[in-house]
């Protein structure tokens, strides 16, 4: 599984995130963790281009603090 985001997320959050999909995997289509690999790509938001702009000039009307 590879899963790309914009740069900034706490090493805790992509942790917590690692071991969630690990466990939601194992119980919901019982895909044992041995069998998965995960590898979280971060990019800088300039590198972006989503919603017809760069992720750097992108209005989220929310913020991102995890």
């Amino acid at each position: 599984m590879e899963i790309s985001m914009f740069e900034e997320r706490t090493i805790e959050t992509k942790k917590k995130l690692i071991k969630l999909l690990f466990f939601r995997l194992s119980e919901q289509v019982a895909i044992a963790p041995v069998d998965i690999e995960i590898t979280i790509t971060e990019t800088l938001k300039h590198n972006w281009g989503i919603r017809g702009t760069t992720g750097d000039e992108l209005n989220l009307n929310y913020q991102v603090q995890v």
